[in-house]
Protein backbone atom coordinates (compact mmCIF):
# COMPACT_ATOMS: atom_id res chain seq x y z
CA UNK A 1 0.00 0.00 0.00
CA UNK A 2 1.39 3.43 -0.99
CA UNK A 3 1.93 6.31 1.41
CA UNK A 4 -0.86 8.22 -0.36
CA UNK A 5 -3.35 5.44 0.25
CA UNK A 6 -2.32 5.16 3.91
CA UNK A 7 -2.79 8.90 4.41
CA UNK A 8 -6.16 8.76 2.68
CA UNK A 9 -7.28 5.94 4.96
CA UNK A 10 -6.07 7.86 8.05
CA UNK A 11 -8.10 10.91 7.02
CA UNK A 12 -11.11 8.71 6.32
CA UNK A 13 -10.79 7.06 9.74
CA UNK A 14 -10.50 10.44 11.45
CA UNK A 15 -13.61 11.79 9.71
CA UNK A 16 -15.56 8.58 10.23
CA UNK A 17 -14.69 8.53 13.94
CA UNK A 18 -15.34 12.22 14.58
CA UNK A 19 -18.28 12.93 12.26
CA UNK A 20 -20.21 9.76 11.48
CA UNK A 21 -19.67 7.63 14.60
CA UNK A 22 -20.88 10.18 17.22
CA UNK A 23 -24.09 10.86 15.26
CA UNK A 24 -24.86 7.15 14.88
CA UNK A 25 -24.14 6.58 18.58
CA UNK A 26 -26.49 9.44 19.47
CA UNK A 27 -29.29 7.97 17.34
CA UNK A 28 -28.94 4.57 19.02
CA UNK A 29 -29.34 6.25 22.41
CA UNK A 30 -32.77 7.64 21.52
CA UNK A 31 -35.80 6.27 23.33
CA UNK A 32 -38.21 6.40 20.39
CA UNK A 33 -41.14 5.46 22.62
CA UNK A 34 -41.05 9.02 24.00
CA UNK A 35 -41.23 10.63 20.55
CA UNK A 36 -45.01 11.11 20.49
CA UNK A 37 -44.96 12.36 24.09
CA UNK A 38 -42.35 14.96 23.20
CA UNK A 39 -43.96 16.34 20.04
CA UNK A 40 -47.36 16.52 21.75
CA UNK A 41 -46.03 18.34 24.80
CA UNK A 42 -46.98 22.01 25.16
CA UNK A 43 -43.35 23.00 25.86
CA UNK A 44 -42.12 21.44 22.62
CA UNK A 45 -44.96 22.90 20.54
CA UNK A 46 -44.38 26.35 22.00
CA UNK A 47 -40.61 26.28 21.48
CA UNK A 48 -40.99 24.95 17.92
CA UNK A 49 -43.55 27.66 17.11
CA UNK A 50 -41.30 30.33 18.63
CA UNK A 51 -38.27 29.09 16.69
CA UNK A 52 -40.06 28.93 13.34
CA UNK A 53 -41.68 32.34 13.79
CA UNK A 54 -38.65 34.28 15.01
CA UNK A 55 -36.29 32.50 12.60
CA UNK A 56 -38.52 33.19 9.59
CA UNK A 57 -38.89 36.89 10.43
CA UNK A 58 -35.19 37.32 11.25
CA UNK A 59 -34.15 35.50 8.05
CA UNK A 60 -36.26 37.75 5.80
CA UNK A 61 -34.98 40.92 7.49
CA UNK A 62 -31.39 39.67 7.54
CA UNK A 63 -31.43 38.85 3.82
CA UNK A 64 -32.93 42.24 2.94
CA UNK A 65 -30.45 44.16 5.12
CA UNK A 66 -27.47 42.16 3.85
CA UNK A 67 -28.51 42.53 0.21
CA UNK A 68 -29.00 46.29 0.55
CA UNK A 69 -25.59 46.63 2.23
CA UNK A 70 -23.88 44.61 -0.50
CA UNK A 71 -25.77 46.52 -3.21
CA UNK A 72 -24.85 49.88 -1.68
CA UNK A 73 -21.17 48.98 -1.38
CA UNK A 74 -21.00 47.63 -4.94
CA UNK A 75 -23.37 49.93 -6.81
CA UNK A 76 -22.98 53.42 -5.31
CA UNK A 77 -20.12 55.91 -5.28
CA UNK A 78 -19.67 55.49 -1.51
CA UNK A 79 -16.11 56.21 -0.36
CA UNK A 80 -13.78 53.85 1.53
CA UNK A 81 -15.91 50.85 0.56
CA UNK A 82 -13.21 48.28 1.42
CA UNK A 83 -12.95 49.65 4.95
CA UNK A 84 -16.74 49.70 5.30
CA UNK A 85 -16.94 46.07 4.16
CA UNK A 86 -14.56 45.09 6.95
CA UNK A 87 -16.51 47.08 9.56
CA UNK A 88 -19.78 45.41 8.58
CA UNK A 89 -18.25 42.00 9.33
CA UNK A 90 -16.90 42.94 12.79
CA UNK A 91 -19.97 41.39 14.57
CA UNK A 92 -18.70 38.01 13.31
CA UNK A 93 -15.73 38.34 15.69
CA UNK A 94 -17.74 37.93 18.90
CA UNK A 95 -19.97 35.07 20.14
CA UNK A 96 -23.68 35.21 19.33
CA UNK A 97 -24.33 35.45 23.06
CA UNK A 98 -22.43 38.77 23.05
CA UNK A 99 -24.90 40.19 20.55
CA UNK A 100 -27.65 39.40 23.03
CA UNK A 101 -25.58 40.99 25.80
CA UNK A 102 -25.12 44.17 23.74
CA UNK A 103 -28.87 44.40 23.23
CA UNK A 104 -29.42 43.96 26.97
CA UNK A 105 -26.98 46.82 27.56
CA UNK A 106 -28.92 49.06 25.17
CA UNK A 107 -32.55 47.93 25.36
CA UNK A 108 -32.84 45.80 28.50
CA UNK A 109 -34.95 46.76 31.48
CA UNK A 110 -32.22 49.19 32.60
CA UNK A 111 -30.58 49.63 29.21
CA UNK A 112 -28.87 52.83 28.07
CA UNK A 113 -31.48 53.62 25.39
CA UNK A 114 -34.45 52.15 27.31
CA UNK A 115 -34.15 54.91 29.91
CA UNK A 116 -34.83 57.52 27.21
CA UNK A 117 -37.46 55.88 25.00
CA UNK A 118 -38.87 53.25 27.42
CA UNK A 119 -38.41 50.35 25.02
CA UNK A 120 -37.87 46.86 26.37
CA UNK A 121 -37.04 44.27 23.71
CA UNK A 122 -36.76 41.20 25.94
CA UNK A 123 -38.67 38.45 24.16
CA UNK A 124 -39.33 37.81 20.46
CA UNK A 125 -38.25 41.30 19.35
CA UNK A 126 -34.88 40.88 21.05
CA UNK A 127 -34.41 37.40 19.56
CA UNK A 128 -35.11 38.72 16.05
CA UNK A 129 -32.84 41.75 16.46
CA UNK A 130 -30.02 39.74 18.02
CA UNK A 131 -30.31 37.08 15.30
CA UNK A 132 -30.12 39.84 12.68
CA UNK A 133 -26.84 41.11 14.14
CA UNK A 134 -25.51 37.56 14.29
CA UNK A 135 -26.44 36.46 10.77
CA UNK A 136 -26.56 39.52 8.48
CA UNK A 137 -22.73 39.85 8.16
CA UNK A 138 -22.55 36.24 6.90
CA UNK A 139 -25.23 36.89 4.28
CA UNK A 140 -23.51 40.16 3.37
CA UNK A 141 -20.25 38.33 2.58
CA UNK A 142 -22.11 35.89 0.34
CA UNK A 143 -23.87 38.71 -1.54
CA UNK A 144 -20.73 40.81 -1.79
CA UNK A 145 -18.92 37.84 -3.32
CA UNK A 146 -21.86 37.29 -5.68
CA UNK A 147 -21.66 40.86 -6.99
CA UNK A 148 -18.03 40.21 -7.99
CA UNK A 149 -19.17 37.63 -10.53
CA UNK A 150 -21.88 39.61 -12.33
CA UNK A 151 -21.11 40.43 -15.94
CA UNK A 152 -21.82 44.17 -15.77
CA UNK A 153 -21.93 44.43 -19.55
CA UNK A 154 -25.32 42.76 -19.33
CA UNK A 155 -26.69 45.91 -17.68
CA UNK A 156 -25.57 47.97 -20.65
CA UNK A 157 -27.25 45.46 -22.95
CA UNK A 158 -30.47 45.63 -20.94
CA UNK A 159 -30.43 49.42 -21.17
CA UNK A 160 -29.96 49.30 -24.95
CA UNK A 161 -32.88 46.84 -25.21
CA UNK A 162 -35.09 49.28 -23.27
CA UNK A 163 -35.60 47.15 -20.15
CA UNK A 164 -37.05 48.99 -17.15
CA UNK A 165 -35.58 48.60 -13.63
CA UNK A 166 -37.78 45.64 -12.69
CA UNK A 167 -37.14 43.80 -15.96
CA UNK A 168 -33.38 44.38 -15.58
CA UNK A 169 -33.49 43.02 -12.04
CA UNK A 170 -35.35 39.88 -13.15
CA UNK A 171 -33.42 39.22 -16.35
CA UNK A 172 -29.91 40.20 -15.25
CA UNK A 173 -29.42 40.53 -11.50
CA UNK A 174 -31.46 37.47 -10.51
CA UNK A 175 -29.74 35.39 -13.18
CA UNK A 176 -26.46 35.85 -11.33
CA UNK A 177 -27.66 36.40 -7.77
CA UNK A 178 -30.43 33.82 -7.40
CA UNK A 179 -28.10 31.07 -6.15
CA UNK A 180 -26.29 33.39 -3.64
CA UNK A 181 -29.66 34.71 -2.40
CA UNK A 182 -31.12 31.24 -1.91
CA UNK A 183 -27.88 29.93 -0.38
CA UNK A 184 -27.75 32.88 2.01
CA UNK A 185 -31.41 32.40 2.94
CA UNK A 186 -30.88 28.72 3.78
CA UNK A 187 -27.62 29.43 5.61
CA UNK A 188 -29.09 32.29 7.65
CA UNK A 189 -32.24 30.30 8.52
CA UNK A 190 -30.09 27.40 9.72
CA UNK A 191 -27.78 29.67 11.74
CA UNK A 192 -30.66 31.37 13.52
CA UNK A 193 -32.79 28.26 13.98
CA UNK A 194 -29.96 26.34 15.66
CA UNK A 195 -28.49 29.19 17.76
CA UNK A 196 -29.21 29.35 21.47
CA UNK A 197 -26.82 32.18 22.45
CA UNK A 198 -29.08 35.09 21.46
CA UNK A 199 -32.43 33.67 22.71
CA UNK A 200 -30.81 32.48 25.94
CA UNK A 201 -29.84 36.06 26.78
CA UNK A 202 -32.65 38.21 25.35
CA UNK A 203 -35.46 35.67 24.96
CA UNK A 204 -36.73 35.87 28.53
CA UNK A 205 -39.76 33.58 28.72
CA UNK A 206 -39.72 33.25 24.93
CA UNK A 207 -38.17 29.77 24.68
CA UNK A 208 -36.82 28.58 21.32
CA UNK A 209 -36.01 24.98 20.39
CA UNK A 210 -32.21 25.22 21.00
CA UNK A 211 -32.83 26.80 24.41
CA UNK A 212 -35.33 24.03 25.16
CA UNK A 213 -32.67 21.45 24.26
CA UNK A 214 -30.05 23.28 26.33
CA UNK A 215 -32.27 23.33 29.42
CA UNK A 216 -33.29 19.68 29.05
CA UNK A 217 -29.68 18.48 28.80
CA UNK A 218 -27.90 20.92 31.13
CA UNK A 219 -30.70 21.31 33.66
CA UNK A 220 -32.34 17.87 33.64
CA UNK A 221 -29.59 15.69 32.10
CA UNK A 222 -32.23 14.15 29.81
CA UNK A 223 -30.00 13.07 26.92
CA UNK A 224 -32.70 11.03 25.18
CA UNK A 225 -35.10 13.96 24.97
CA UNK A 226 -32.22 16.24 24.04
CA UNK A 227 -31.34 13.93 21.15
CA UNK A 228 -34.93 13.94 19.86
CA UNK A 229 -34.97 17.74 19.95
CA UNK A 230 -31.59 17.75 18.23
CA UNK A 231 -33.03 15.75 15.34
CA UNK A 232 -35.47 18.57 14.64
CA UNK A 233 -32.58 21.04 14.63
CA UNK A 234 -30.86 18.88 11.99
CA UNK A 235 -33.72 19.24 9.48
CA UNK A 236 -33.10 22.80 8.19
CA UNK A 237 -29.34 22.21 8.22
CA UNK A 238 -29.74 19.08 6.08
CA UNK A 239 -32.05 20.90 3.64
CA UNK A 240 -29.53 23.74 3.35
CA UNK A 241 -26.69 21.26 2.82
CA UNK A 242 -28.56 19.35 0.11
CA UNK A 243 -29.53 22.58 -1.62
CA UNK A 244 -25.93 23.77 -1.87
CA UNK A 245 -24.85 20.31 -3.00
CA UNK A 246 -27.47 19.79 -5.71
CA UNK A 247 -28.48 23.19 -7.05
CA UNK A 248 -26.35 24.46 -9.90
CA UNK A 249 -25.11 28.04 -10.11
CA UNK A 250 -26.02 29.39 -13.53
CA UNK A 251 -23.77 32.41 -13.55
CA UNK A 252 -20.84 32.16 -15.95
CA UNK A 253 -18.25 33.13 -13.33
CA UNK A 254 -16.85 36.08 -15.29
CA UNK A 255 -15.48 39.05 -13.42
CA UNK A 256 -16.35 42.34 -15.07
CA UNK A 257 -15.38 45.30 -12.93
CA UNK A 258 -16.88 48.02 -15.07
CA UNK A 259 -18.12 50.16 -12.20
CA UNK A 260 -21.91 50.08 -12.72
CA UNK A 261 -23.47 52.54 -10.28
CA UNK A 262 -26.98 53.61 -9.30
CA UNK A 263 -27.97 56.50 -11.58
CA UNK A 264 -30.71 57.81 -9.27
CA UNK A 265 -29.15 60.39 -6.91
CA UNK A 266 -31.87 60.06 -4.25
CA UNK A 267 -31.56 56.25 -4.11
CA UNK A 268 -27.78 56.63 -4.08
CA UNK A 269 -27.95 58.92 -1.05
CA UNK A 270 -30.52 56.75 0.75
CA UNK A 271 -28.38 53.65 0.30
CA UNK A 272 -25.33 55.43 1.71
CA UNK A 273 -27.38 56.67 4.69
CA UNK A 274 -28.54 53.09 5.26
CA UNK A 275 -24.96 51.79 5.31
CA UNK A 276 -23.85 54.39 7.83
CA UNK A 277 -26.95 53.83 9.97
CA UNK A 278 -26.12 50.12 10.26
CA UNK A 279 -22.48 50.91 11.07
CA UNK A 280 -23.50 53.46 13.72
CA UNK A 281 -25.78 50.87 15.32
CA UNK A 282 -22.93 48.32 15.37
CA UNK A 283 -20.61 50.98 16.87
CA UNK A 284 -23.18 51.84 19.56
CA UNK A 285 -23.61 48.15 20.38
CA UNK A 286 -19.86 47.67 20.82
CA UNK A 287 -19.62 51.00 22.62
CA UNK A 288 -22.07 49.65 25.22
CA UNK A 289 -19.47 47.04 26.18
CA UNK A 290 -16.96 49.79 26.94
CA UNK A 291 -19.56 51.82 28.85
CA UNK A 292 -20.66 48.92 31.07
CA UNK A 293 -17.05 47.85 31.63
CA UNK A 294 -16.02 51.23 33.05
CA UNK A 295 -19.04 52.47 35.04
CA UNK A 296 -19.71 51.44 38.61
CA UNK A 297 -23.40 50.72 38.03
CA UNK A 298 -25.17 51.62 34.79
CA UNK A 299 -28.41 52.35 36.70
CA UNK A 300 -27.49 53.77 40.10
CA UNK A 301 -23.91 54.99 39.95
CA UNK A 302 -22.32 56.00 36.65
CA UNK A 303 -18.95 56.98 38.07
CA UNK A 304 -15.78 55.68 36.44
CA UNK A 305 -14.41 52.49 37.98
CA UNK A 306 -12.09 49.58 37.32
CA UNK A 307 -13.87 47.26 39.76
CA UNK A 308 -15.21 45.05 36.96
CA UNK A 309 -11.68 44.52 35.68
CA UNK A 310 -10.48 43.82 39.23
CA UNK A 311 -13.21 41.21 39.71
CA UNK A 312 -12.51 39.51 36.39
CA UNK A 313 -8.76 39.43 37.06
CA UNK A 314 -9.14 38.24 40.66
CA UNK A 315 -11.38 35.39 39.49
CA UNK A 316 -8.68 33.95 37.25
CA UNK A 317 -9.47 35.35 33.80
CA UNK A 318 -5.95 34.37 32.74
CA UNK A 319 -6.83 30.69 33.03
CA UNK A 320 -9.82 31.07 30.71
CA UNK A 321 -7.82 33.17 28.25
CA UNK A 322 -5.15 30.47 28.18
CA UNK A 323 -7.80 27.78 27.61
CA UNK A 324 -9.34 29.66 24.70
CA UNK A 325 -6.02 30.56 23.09
CA UNK A 326 -4.63 27.06 23.53
CA UNK A 327 -7.74 25.49 22.00
CA UNK A 328 -7.96 28.08 19.19
CA UNK A 329 -4.28 27.75 18.22
CA UNK A 330 -4.42 23.95 18.33
CA UNK A 331 -7.61 23.92 16.25
CA UNK A 332 -6.04 26.36 13.77
CA UNK A 333 -2.87 24.31 13.30
CA UNK A 334 -4.28 20.78 13.32
CA UNK A 335 -7.54 21.78 11.61
CA UNK A 336 -5.68 23.47 8.77
CA UNK A 337 -3.34 20.50 8.34
CA UNK A 338 -6.26 18.03 8.24
CA UNK A 339 -8.46 20.20 6.00
CA UNK A 340 -5.61 21.01 3.60
CA UNK A 341 -4.47 17.38 3.38
CA UNK A 342 -8.02 16.19 2.76
CA UNK A 343 -8.49 18.89 0.11
CA UNK A 344 -5.24 17.94 -1.59
CA UNK A 345 -6.32 14.35 -2.13
CA UNK A 346 -9.89 15.20 -3.14
CA UNK A 347 -8.87 18.03 -5.51
CA UNK A 348 -5.78 16.44 -7.07
CA UNK A 349 -6.02 12.66 -6.49
CA UNK A 350 -9.38 11.58 -7.85
CA UNK A 351 -10.90 8.26 -6.84
CA UNK A 352 -13.69 6.62 -4.84
CA UNK A 353 -11.84 7.12 -1.55
CA UNK A 354 -11.33 10.81 -2.31
CA UNK A 355 -15.02 11.21 -3.13
CA UNK A 356 -16.02 9.65 0.22
CA UNK A 357 -13.61 11.99 2.05
CA UNK A 358 -15.09 14.98 0.21
CA UNK A 359 -18.65 14.04 1.19
CA UNK A 360 -17.71 13.32 4.83
CA UNK A 361 -15.82 16.60 5.16
CA UNK A 362 -18.57 18.86 3.85
CA UNK A 363 -21.20 16.87 5.78
CA UNK A 364 -20.18 18.79 8.90
CA UNK A 365 -21.97 21.79 7.35
CA UNK A 366 -25.23 19.96 7.99
CA UNK A 367 -24.60 19.39 11.71
CA UNK A 368 -25.56 22.26 14.04
CA UNK A 369 -22.99 22.91 16.75
CA UNK A 370 -25.32 22.13 19.64
CA UNK A 371 -26.28 18.79 18.03
CA UNK A 372 -22.62 17.95 17.37
CA UNK A 373 -21.75 18.77 20.99
CA UNK A 374 -24.61 16.62 22.25
CA UNK A 375 -23.53 13.68 20.06
CA UNK A 376 -19.98 13.97 21.43
CA UNK A 377 -21.31 14.01 24.98
CA UNK A 378 -23.33 10.85 24.43
CA UNK A 379 -20.55 9.11 22.48
CA UNK A 380 -17.49 10.05 24.57
CA UNK A 381 -18.71 10.85 28.11
CA UNK A 382 -17.28 7.60 29.46
CA UNK A 383 -13.99 7.90 27.58
CA UNK A 384 -10.68 9.37 28.78
CA UNK A 385 -10.96 12.39 26.45
CA UNK A 386 -14.23 13.68 27.92
CA UNK A 387 -13.89 17.08 29.66
CA UNK A 388 -10.32 17.42 28.33
CA UNK A 389 -8.71 19.80 25.85
CA UNK A 390 -8.52 16.94 23.36
CA UNK A 391 -12.29 16.62 22.91
CA UNK A 392 -12.73 20.42 22.74
CA UNK A 393 -10.08 20.65 20.01
CA UNK A 394 -11.54 17.75 18.03
CA UNK A 395 -15.14 18.97 18.20
CA UNK A 396 -14.10 22.45 17.04
CA UNK A 397 -12.11 21.02 14.13
CA UNK A 398 -15.09 18.93 13.05
CA UNK A 399 -17.55 21.79 13.60
CA UNK A 400 -15.63 24.26 11.42
CA UNK A 401 -13.69 22.06 8.97
CA UNK A 402 -16.08 22.33 6.01
CA UNK A 403 -15.46 25.98 5.08
CA UNK A 404 -11.61 25.88 5.33
CA UNK A 405 -11.68 22.57 3.45
CA UNK A 406 -13.67 24.16 0.62
CA UNK A 407 -11.26 27.13 0.59
CA UNK A 408 -8.33 24.74 0.11
CA UNK A 409 -10.26 22.52 -2.33
CA UNK A 410 -11.06 25.47 -4.63
CA UNK A 411 -7.51 26.87 -4.39
CA UNK A 412 -5.83 23.52 -5.08
CA UNK A 413 -7.99 22.92 -8.14
CA UNK A 414 -6.60 26.13 -9.65
CA UNK A 415 -2.95 25.10 -9.15
CA UNK A 416 -1.35 23.54 -12.24
CA UNK A 417 -2.36 19.87 -12.24
CA UNK A 418 0.88 18.78 -13.95
CA UNK A 419 3.23 19.48 -11.02
CA UNK A 420 2.90 15.95 -9.63
CA UNK A 421 3.48 14.42 -13.05
CA UNK A 422 6.64 16.48 -13.52
CA UNK A 423 7.82 15.56 -10.01
CA UNK A 424 7.31 11.86 -10.71
CA UNK A 425 9.20 12.13 -14.00
CA UNK A 426 12.10 13.92 -12.28
CA UNK A 427 12.06 11.45 -9.36
CA UNK A 428 11.08 14.17 -6.85
CA UNK A 429 9.09 12.99 -3.84
CA UNK A 430 5.45 14.01 -3.54
CA UNK A 431 6.00 15.61 -0.11
CA UNK A 432 8.77 17.78 -1.51
CA UNK A 433 6.69 19.03 -4.45
CA UNK A 434 3.78 19.77 -2.12
CA UNK A 435 5.87 21.65 0.45
CA UNK A 436 8.13 23.48 -2.00
CA UNK A 437 5.68 24.29 -4.80
CA UNK A 438 1.99 23.72 -4.07
CA UNK A 439 1.91 25.10 -0.51
CA UNK A 440 3.65 28.38 -1.53
CA UNK A 441 1.10 28.72 -4.38
CA UNK A 442 -1.76 28.52 -1.88
CA UNK A 443 -0.28 30.26 1.17
CA UNK A 444 -2.88 33.04 1.08
CA UNK A 445 -5.61 30.43 1.38
CA UNK A 446 -3.73 28.69 4.19
CA UNK A 447 -3.57 31.97 6.14
CA UNK A 448 -7.32 32.43 5.69
CA UNK A 449 -7.90 28.87 6.87
CA UNK A 450 -5.82 29.44 10.00
CA UNK A 451 -7.69 32.68 10.77
CA UNK A 452 -11.09 31.06 10.15
CA UNK A 453 -10.39 28.20 12.56
CA UNK A 454 -8.95 30.56 15.19
CA UNK A 455 -11.77 33.13 15.15
CA UNK A 456 -14.55 30.57 15.20
CA UNK A 457 -12.90 28.56 17.97
CA UNK A 458 -12.67 31.73 20.08
CA UNK A 459 -16.36 32.64 19.66
CA UNK A 460 -18.10 29.26 19.63
CA UNK A 461 -20.36 28.23 22.48
CA UNK A 462 -22.77 25.72 20.92
CA UNK A 463 -20.46 22.78 20.12
CA UNK A 464 -18.56 22.92 23.43
CA UNK A 465 -21.46 23.60 25.79
CA UNK A 466 -21.65 20.03 27.09
CA UNK A 467 -17.95 19.11 26.86
CA UNK A 468 -15.99 21.26 29.32
CA UNK A 469 -15.29 21.33 33.03
CA UNK A 470 -13.92 24.06 35.32
CA UNK A 471 -10.36 23.23 34.29
CA UNK A 472 -10.92 23.38 30.51
CA UNK A 473 -13.67 26.04 30.31
CA UNK A 474 -13.07 28.49 27.41
CA UNK A 475 -13.49 32.25 27.67
CA UNK A 476 -16.69 32.49 25.59
CA UNK A 477 -18.69 30.46 28.11
CA UNK A 478 -17.88 32.98 30.86
CA UNK A 479 -20.17 35.49 29.15
CA UNK A 480 -23.26 33.43 29.93
CA UNK A 481 -22.14 32.89 33.53
CA UNK A 482 -21.65 36.60 34.15
CA UNK A 483 -24.79 37.68 32.27
CA UNK A 484 -27.02 35.22 34.13
CA UNK A 485 -25.70 36.75 37.39
CA UNK A 486 -26.45 40.25 36.01
CA UNK A 487 -22.74 41.08 36.03
CA UNK A 488 -22.99 42.94 32.74
CA UNK A 489 -19.72 44.84 33.19
CA UNK A 490 -17.76 41.63 33.61
CA UNK A 491 -19.56 40.00 30.67
CA UNK A 492 -18.75 43.05 28.54
CA UNK A 493 -15.06 42.78 29.42
CA UNK A 494 -14.94 39.13 28.33
CA UNK A 495 -16.64 40.03 25.03
CA UNK A 496 -14.07 42.79 24.43
CA UNK A 497 -11.16 40.42 25.17
CA UNK A 498 -12.44 37.91 22.61
CA UNK A 499 -12.96 40.71 20.08
CA UNK A 500 -9.44 42.02 20.70
CA UNK A 501 -7.74 38.66 20.06
CA UNK A 502 -9.80 38.07 16.91
CA UNK A 503 -9.04 41.55 15.56
CA UNK A 504 -5.32 40.95 16.16
CA UNK A 505 -5.41 37.67 14.22
CA UNK A 506 -7.50 39.05 11.34
CA UNK A 507 -5.29 42.16 11.16
CA UNK A 508 -2.14 40.02 11.12
CA UNK A 509 -3.49 37.97 8.21
CA UNK A 510 -4.42 41.15 6.34
CA UNK A 511 -1.05 42.86 6.94
CA UNK A 512 0.95 39.78 5.96
CA UNK A 513 -1.08 39.50 2.76
CA UNK A 514 -0.66 43.21 2.01
CA UNK A 515 3.11 43.04 2.63
CA UNK A 516 3.38 40.01 0.36
CA UNK A 517 1.33 41.74 -2.35
CA UNK A 518 3.58 44.81 -2.25
CA UNK A 519 6.69 42.63 -2.38
CA UNK A 520 5.38 40.75 -5.41
CA UNK A 521 4.36 44.02 -7.03
CA UNK A 522 7.87 45.47 -6.56
CA UNK A 523 9.49 42.25 -7.81
CA UNK A 524 7.29 42.28 -10.92
CA UNK A 525 8.51 45.79 -11.70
Amino acid sequence: MSKNSKLNILILLFLGTTVFYPLVTMLFQVDWSTFSTLINSSAFKESMHNSLLSTSIATVISILVAYLLAYALNRTDIKHREVLKVLITVPMLIPSISHGLGLINLFGTNGIITRFIHLNIIGPVGVVLGSLLYSAPVAFLMFNDGFNYIDNNMYHTAKVLGFNKWQTFKKVTLCYMLKPILSAAFAVFTMIFTDYGVPLVVGGKYITLPVFLYKEVIGLLDFSKGTLIGLFLLIPALISFLFDLLVEDYSDGEYMNSGIEVDNKIINILLKIFVYFILIFIAVLFGSFIYFAFVNNAVLDKTFTLKHFDYVISNGIGKYIFNSLFIAVAVSVFGTIIAYTAAYFTARKKGKLSHIIHILTITSLAIPGIVLGLSYTICFRKSFIYNTYIILIIVNIVHFIASPYLMAYNALQKVNQNYETVAKTCNISLIKIVLDVIVPCTKKTIREMLAYFFVNSMITISAITFLFNTRTMPLSLLINNYESSMMLGEAAIVSMIILMFNIVVKSAVYLIGRKEYRKNYVDSK
